[in-house]
């Protein structure tokens, strides 16, 4: 077939049309091009500033003929501003420029985008459902009650619920975010508005912050430590911990210090006696350094693969945290003061551990399994602090092996 009848082809199955057949051919042109599109930006187009330009003329030959149909699809997604504005992007950086750079960098670029614009003509192949019907869809079930308020919307189990493409949930997403149906969290997640503020990651973060200063962890005037220290004190990610400090900071209970380092307020909050006794629970003799190990390592996987424990497992955990705690707290204060610690740094590990002692037994079964990684954390500091050397050490006499 000569070029001229190829390219009539082409322009013949991009034509929208609800057949089979025509889909059919539409779907195999697009897949050809595809291909021969794989090719361009190859070694041999970086090997001069003439095979860069025919690379730039090579991809006005396999995708110019579908840029009008990516137009009219651009047209067709009026009630949608997030798909409007995905299809103009891909025609803008796909359509070649009035002086094609010479650069390799810039071919590569372009083809790039040109693959994405034929990717996403294939996906809006009959029977593609418009993406403003799509969010029309996501907005019934939460209205329905399916998706309840405070719900995190995973756009892949969404998809999974409406068999659609991954894509097109992302886009409504989008559009219902910016229409305040759906809030979408500095953590990039999306959720439904409303519910139970307890179930918000950072309301739970800002939470145990508060009572981590009520209890004297944070003592007032004194810096709370970094961000990233305080990741793995509170076992989370960066994104909800910048949310929940930020709350905090705008509430007046954190503020900038020396070197802008944030720290407690003087008279933001009224201090509470510090839980320095934690609860007492007989240790088992024969359980020993590695196995308290292990249930620090058992308690943060869990929380940390989102797995959900069973209750006697969780019980059982919590048990040995706990009680190992007390013990490691009682070796700590009658050992000597660790050479890298201070006597800060310890009264405010014993308080994050009496505090995090009596959290892990609150009702709320999601909050337990987090507040059990963030006490494993603690008795994982606490055990670096005793020296297990020492026989005369208590904590080291029942935890040694």
């Amino acid at each position: 077939m000569s070029h001229q009848g190829l390219e009539q082809e082409k322009e013949q199955a991009a034509e929208p049309s609800s057949s089979a057949e025509d889909t059919a051919a539409t779907r195999r042109a697009l897949r050809s091009d595809l291909l021969r599109l794989g090719r361009v930006a190859g070694a041999k187009s970086a090997a001069s500033a003439g095979a860069v330009l025919d690379g730039h003329a090579d991809l006005d030959s396999y995708a110019a003929v579908w840029v009008p149909h990516a137009e009219r699809r651009q047209e067709a997604a009026a009630g949608s501003p997030a798909d409007r504005a995905r299809w103009a992007e891909l025609i803008k950086a796909t359509a070649r420029p009035a002086a094609p750079a010479v650069s390799y960098e810039a071919l590569v670029v372009r083809a790039g985008y040109a693959r994405e614009l034929l990717h996403a003509l294939a996906e809006t192949l009959p029977p593609w459902v418009p993406i403003a019907d799509v969010a029309e869809q996501i907005k019934k079930r939460i209205t329905d009650g399916l998706y309840p308020p405070g719900a995190v919307l995973a756009p892949g189990r969404i998809a999974a619920d409406l068999a659609l493409p991954l894509p097109s949930i992302r886009l409504a997403l989008s559009d219902l975010a910016a229409a305040s149906v759906v809030e979408q969290k500095a953590n990039c997640r999306v959720r439904v508005p409303g519910g139970d503020l307890r179930d918000d990651r950072p309301f739970q973060l800002a939470e145990t912050v508060r009572e981590f200063i009520r209890k004297g962890v944070f003592p007032p005037g004194v810096a709370v430590p970094g961000r990233q220290e305080l990741c793995r004190i509170l076992v989370t990610t960066q994104p909800p911990l910048a949310v929940a400090m930020r709350t905090l900071f705008d509430e007046g209970l954190l503020e900038h210090g020396e070197f802008q380092r944030l720290t407690v307020r003087w008279g933001a909050v009224q201090r509470l006696k510090s839980p320095t006794e934690l609860p007492r629970l007989a240790l088992d003799p024969s359980l020993h350094a590695d196995e308290v190990r292990a249930a620090v390592r058992r308690a943060r996987s869990w929380w940390k693969s989102r797995l959900t424990p069973a209750p006697e497992a969780l019980d059982k955990v919590i048990d040995q945290l706990v009680a190992a705690a007390h013990h490691l707290v009682e070796g700590t204060r009658s050992g000597p003061l660790p050479p890298t610690s201070t006597h800060q740094q310890i009264s405010s590990l014993i308080a994050r551990t009496a505090v995090l002692a009596t959290a892990v037994h609150r009702p709320d079964y999601a909050l337990r399994v987090w507040h059990t990684a963030c006490l494993a954390t603690a008795v994982d500091d606490l055990l670096a602090t005793v020296d297990f050397s020492r026989p005369a050490d208590a904590a080291a006499a029942l935890l040694s092996a």
